[in-house]
């Protein structure tokens, strides 16, 4: 069954107006007719079973017939990575997304090249890739920000720092809340990764090459989460 994202799931028997974009795709893309059914999800870990009664104006008009049990997230992974290539971060996104992080924060590095707040195009991103892979919400997309500026790491929270060459950590089911850090296309620079250290953050090697950034970015969120 085909899912879509709206800002908002009413209780049962109510009718909600998608957005714009979302009955594009609804209509244009996927051809979902008036009778059909479809799930629709508000990134808060509500879902619920709608079906499609009409269009107006080129939006479509669904009515919830019932609210549905979502499945448990797993605990918190809060991917933060220096801002990358337009194209390289999208996938990053989308990717991160289907693997289950639940925050993202793009930073600004020593080594950035790509600059600029994008977060309506990132958060038209990672809802898209919600409602593809099944899950029930989506990674909140926290301002960007320069790296000093959350470099501090949460009490009760693992930090880890992805550095080439560093040995890879032991592969184990962490409960607490984690947060990775991935750098930019040309690295880290010595000093950030000496300022990450003295605040707790775990330098983790992801095997004997040096990774791609987005490579490297789903290879730690694998061992990360899984």
């Amino acid at each position: 069954m085909r899912r879509f994202a709206t800002t908002h799931v009413p209780a049962a028997g109510e009718f909600v107006h998608l957005a714009q974009d979302v009955s594009h795709h609804m209509l244009r893309v996927t051809g979902i007719a008036p009778g059909e059914r479809i799930e629709l999800f508000d990134g808060s870990g509500v879902i619920a079973l709608a079906e499609l009664c009409s269009v107006e104006d080129g939006m479509a008009i669904v009515r919830i017939l019932e609210h549905q049990v979502a499945g448990e997230e797993a605990h918190s992974l809060h991917l933060i990575i220096a801002q990358l290539r337009a194209n390289v971060l999208d996938t990053v996104l989308r990717m991160s997304t289907e693997l289950g992080v639940t925050d993202v924060t793009i930073v600004q590095a020593e080594r950035c090249v790509a600059r600029g707040d994008k977060r309506e195009r990132w958060g038209r991103i990672v809802q898209s890739a919600a409602g593809q892979s099944g899950r029930s919400s989506w990674p909140t997309i926290h301002p960007p920000s320069d790296l000093r500026d959350v470099i501090a790491i949460p009490t009760g929270t693992v930090g880890r720092i992805c550095v080439p060459g560093f040995p890879e950590l032991p592969t184990s089911v962490v409960q607490s809340p984690q947060r990775v850090l991935i750098g930019p296309e040309g690295g880290w620079t010595e000093d950030e990764v000496d300022l990450a250290s003295e605040q707790g953050w775990l330098p983790m090697g992801l095997g004997s090459t040096v990774l791609r950034a987005d490579t490297a970015a789903v290879a730690a969120i694998v061992r990360c989460r899984y």
